[in-house]
């Protein structure tokens, strides 16, 4: 495992030396695109319900019917500053997620960073300043024992990495920690999973930071995020910010029928 994360890291930093001048097929169409990356049309067919979408909400944003109340962060206490999504868990984009997550392509962490940096520079009319102050620390959300089993590795990990890498920022991978859980958050609805998440990351020491980044790959309810800001905040973190690689719409949620 270790050797593997070794050569990972060290074709990554190939891959982003010479991702100017290479050429690979785009995971999604095949045609050429930059090394590692998805060709401009397929930028634009992955990126385009988050750019075009009228009402979201300027916290999580969860695309809204109306500029209405956002409902994952109605009556909740504002641990979290800001997400930023680098697209809707959507047709085509799902089926990298799925690829990425389930069928162990790691090498589209690669692909999935530089949609997420383009949607930071959406949300940053000082790039190259991005929204927090520069430096800021990455902090993956741990996946639970059940996953890493399953998949060998953690998705907001690999990605944090790639990101990092493109922000300049460190990445610490011993910040937050996860309690043992018996229930997979995918199968719950979201009352359900606000109800398992609530105590579920904790911080080894104190965190005397004035910000910090924390980065997953999926945002469905908010609640993961939410706890593991909650644990940040109490470690001493004065404010949290997060970037996901997707955002899933309120059709496609289990709990889309619930008020």
């Amino acid at each position: 495992m270790r050797e593997n994360r070794f050569f990972s890291t060290r074709l990554s930093a190939i891959r982003d030396r010479f991702a100017g001048t290479l050429l690979t097929p785009c995971p999604l169409c095949g045609d050429s695109a930059p090394c590692g990356q998805l060709c401009a049309g397929c930028v634009q067919d992955v990126r385009h319900s988050m750019c075009h979408h009228q009402w979201r909400c300027p916290r999580c944003a969860l695309a809204l019917p109306a500029n209405a109340a956002c409902p994952d962060c109605a009556g909740r206490p504002a641990s979290l500053e800001k997400v930023i999504a680098a697209f809707d868990y959507v047709s085509p984009a799902d089926s990298l997620i799925l690829r990425y997550k389930n069928a162990r392509q790691l090498h589209l962490a690669t692909c999935f960073a530089a949609l997420a940096l383009a949607a930071i520079k959406d949300h940053s009319p000082d790039w190259p300043l991005p929204p927090w102050p520069m430096g800021t620390p990455l902090i993956p959300v741990p996946g639970s024992r059940a996953s890493l089993q399953r998949r060998g590795f953690n998705p907001a990990s690999e990605f944090a990495v790639q990101l990092g890498r493109r922000l300049g920022s460190p990445v610490l991978q011993t910040t937050l920690y996860r309690e043992p859980d018996s229930l997979k958050q995918s199968t719950l609805n979201r009352q359900q999973r606000q109800a398992n998440t609530a105590h579920l990351y904790y911080c080894a020491r104190n965190m005397p930071e004035p910000c910090a980044l924390l980065v997953d790959d999926v945002l469905t309810t908010g609640s993961t995020l939410q706890a593991a800001a909650t644990a940040l905040r109490a470690a001493g973190v004065r404010r949290v910010y997060a970037v996901v690689i997707a955002r899933t719409p309120m059709e496609e949620r289990p709990d889309r029928h619930l008020a």
